[in-house]
């Protein structure tokens, strides 16, 4: 009796293993059969319709023209902040652009080697900002910049805002900074 129980055991142990092969070889075999019919959609796509060779990499071109703009020292831009309703608020004239304050100097995690009580391996934590404090996990909606003439900083907290480099013709008056 317990010799049939073993044989038992064992044939289904098998046919178990057997069929879960089937199954994973069935379903690898769909997969590769759906990658071939991509790859052949693909090949077709790209012989009706081929990929354009651009000439004039005009793209690349504003964004390069940005580089430069952005690395003239003393260049002002002009900061428009908008209502809720879309109205225009008034402007900043900036001696920089708004930043992000999320925007940092230094990699804001750092990498950890070695054995950490009950881990061992490598970990990526947070990294203390040259504040010499930790920053706070998800990052804001908040932009800082310089204000030109009295070179006051400023944030803006969640507001609509647009920039030129130029002044616009817009219905906006300056903000100004109060005198002492």
């Amino acid at each position: 009796m317990k010799l049939s129980t073993k044989a038992l055991t064992v044939g289904l142990v098998s046919s178990a293993l057997l069929l879960t092969g089937c199954k994973v070889e069935s379903s690898s075999s769909t997969q590769e059969q759906g990658s071939r019919e991509q790859e052949s959609i693909m090949k077709r796509a790209t012989n009706k319709i081929p990929t354009y060779t651009p000439s004039n990499f005009l793209t690349r071109d504003a964004v390069n023209e940005w580089m430069k703009r952005m690395d003239v020292p003393g260049k002002t831009f002009y900061i428009y902040l908008l209502g809720d309703n879309g109205t225009h608020i008034g402007y900043y004239v900036g001696k920089t652009r708004p930043v992000s304050v999320c925007t940092l100097m230094t990699p804001p995690q750092r990498l950890v080697r070695g054995d950490l009580g009950q881990y061992n391996g490598d970990f990526t934590m947070p990294a203390p900002s040259l504040d010499g404090v930790y920053g706070g996990g998800e990052c804001s909606n908040n932009y800082f910049f310089f204000e030109a003439s009295t070179d006051a900083y400023v944030e803006i907290n969640g507001m609509d805002y647009f920039v030129s480099d130029q002044p616009l013709s817009v219905e906006a008056e300056p903000i100004t900074f109060k005198s002492e």
